[in-house]
């Protein structure tokens, strides 16, 4: 296995907080290198440390060799300047779909994403790092992400919090955890088993270790008592004392030198127990008394400067309906939440119930105060107040250190889940969520689906992750063919019925066109020049009917 390099016993501190501790590991050339960890475990900090604009508190990477080129993709970045596109840039676009005519700043958040990866992959760096790049993205840019990753000529690390898509392209796994660093061969899921066999394997040694300690514990305290009761013993008898009185002292000595060789056994090979997974817990309440509608539109169109996003839309949104905003990236579902938030002007009619109490969860969390402390942030008025709020910090993952730290020190993911606090402090009833499972962990993301599956209030959810669609959602809004449209079914079902029409069309059209090559066999004799082909196409086309019959 050919290297680039080392990390080479590497620290990484926040003021007094240590985040990873003398951490070493390889860099194989031409790796893919997955990153893996909960949030704020120090996955972005390292990366910054690999792209040199970090300095590490200690310790150092060793390249062997000349120095690689290194592209670095960060989750946001909202110092992005695309005044000039080199042409190699401009030659993912099309492969990305990004509309190349428009200023950044008008883009979708998944055209951003997809622009600024234009440009780490345009570079063709010998190490590229990738912090988050699947968020945003829809799922025809995912699989050309893959594409291109599989295809890449160089080393890449990455940081994800998807399992499928690390499933797809790791053939490594750093996993961050506790201030350390633990690599793994393979990808996400070879990962998780070797960890769980590691884990078993430790609970074994230590469950072995503790049945042992009690045993020793046993035999001492059967000592003891016999040593109390010759002590005892020398003190009735008239006769004899010094006999009783050596047999105490023997067994003394037996008590303190078990007690050595279990101490010193310990000292020398100690199992610690294995920590359990921490978990996530948070809830949100809403109002349940709000009326029947809640949004309600009709012939609603909007077009952002030249280009039309969408026309002539009519639906209904119905107090505590679940609803899944699907479309591809540029299709209007953020700029249609910033409408509902008067944000945005559009034509026709949006009419919002007066009662309403909106949370918005953005695609971006820079609208978070940075340089203020969440005790800053949420100023909590009273003693009962801090206290609930502290309450929930921890129940959502975080340290006490982290109640009095700026918000520009903590990980995307952090901010999401602060974001999520201030939903669940002021009792929102219409959640309007703009992919809210990205830069969280999964441990995040699985208590996020249990909350919001047992919120009463009204969901209106964009994302692109499909199994948290599922699972949260039984109706839809579909931005498609410049329109929107309320379908009243979830997604399984509606992809299914779509993945029949095109069945069917597809099957009319092989019909049509075997109709036709039949009728033009009808006319000719076996002898014929243009028989045997017309006849293979026949038999071709029978073939590709009879197989989409069988789906």
């Amino acid at each position: 296995m050919t290297l680039h390099g080392k990390l080479m016993n590497i620290s990484i501190t926040f003021g007094e907080k240590i985040i990873l501790e003398n951490i070493t590991a390889d860099l194989p050339t031409g790796a893919v290198i997955g990153i893996t960890g909960r949030n704020g475990e120090g996955k972005s900090s390292l990366l910054s440390v690999v792209a040199k604009e970090t300095i590490p508190s200690s310790g150092s990477i060793e390249w062997f060799g000349t120095t690689p080129t290194i592209g670095y993709f960060k989750q946001e970045d909202d110092q992005f300047k695309n005044d000039d596109f080199a042409d190699e840039e401009r030659a993912y676009f099309s492969k990305w779909s990004v509309p190349g005519h428009r200023e950044y700043n008008d883009l979708s958040g998944g055209e951003k994403m997809k622009s600024r990866l234009s440009r780490v992959f345009a570079e063709k760096s010998q190490l590229l790092l990738l912090d988050e790049p699947t968020n945003h993205l829809d799922q025809e840019s995912l699989s050309f992400l893959k594409q291109q990753i599989q295809a890449y000529p160089g080393t890449i690390i990455l940081v994800s919090h998807d399992r499928y898509f690390l499933d797809e392209v790791a053939n490594w796994i750093w996993e961050v955890e506790n201030k350390k660093l633990t690599v793994y061969a393979g990808n996400y899921t070879s990962f998780r088993q070797k960890k769980e066999e590691s884990r078993l394997s430790q609970q074994r040694l230590y469950d072995a270790q503790q049945t042992k300690i009690k045993q020793v514990e046993k035999q001492m305290a059967a000592l003891r008592n016999w040593s109390a009761k010759a002590h005892a013993d020398s003190t009735k008898h008239e006769f004899n004392k010094e006999y009783y009185r050596v047999k105490a002292k023997k067994m003394d000595v037996q008590i303190r030198s078990k007690k050595k060789r279990l101490e010193l056994e310990l000292s020398k090979n100690t199992i610690d127990q294995p920590e359990a997974e921490k978990e996530v817990a948070f809830s949100i309440e809403g109002n349940k008394k709000k009326g029947k509608r809640v949004i309600e539109a009709k012939r609603l169109s909007k077009t952002f400067e030249d280009r039309l996003l969408f026309q002539n839309a009519t639906f209904t949104v119905q107090s505590q309906e679940r609803i899944g905003i699907i479309g591809s990236n540029g299709s209007g579902k953020s700029t249609f939440f910033r409408m509902l938030l008067g944000e945005e002007n559009g034509q026709g009619e949006l009419w919002k119930s007066e009662a309403m109490n909106i949370g918005y969860l953005r695609q971006t969390v820079f609208d978070l105060p940075e340089e203020k402390t969440p005790f800053e942030f949420f100023g909590p008025t009273d003693f009962e107040t801090r206290g609930q709020i502290q309450t929930l910090m921890m129940n959502l993952g975080f340290s006490k250190d982290h109640w009095s730290r700026p918000i520009r020190t903590m990980s995307m993911g952090e901010r999401v889940k602060l974001k999520l606090m201030e939903f669940i402090l002021d009792q929102k009833d219409v959640l309007l969520l703009d992919e809210p499972t990205n830069h969280l962990d999964l441990p995040s993301r699985e208590q996020l689906e249990k909350t919001l599956s047992s919120y009463p209030g009204t969901i209106l959810l964009v994302t692109h992750d499909r199994y948290f669609l599922e699972k949260l959602t039984n109706k839809l809004l579909i931005f498609e063919n410049k329109t929107i449209r309320k379908v009243e079914m979830g997604y399984s079902e509606w992809m299914h019925k779509k993945n029949e029409s095109l069945r069917e069309k597809e099957l009319l059209t092989l019909e049509t066109e075997r109709q036709a090559v039949l009728g033009q066999l009808s006319y000719l004799q076996k002898k014929d020049a243009k028989y045997n082909e017309l006849d293979q196409q026949f038999i071709a086309l029978t073939k590709q009917i009879n197989k989409l019959k069988k789906k």
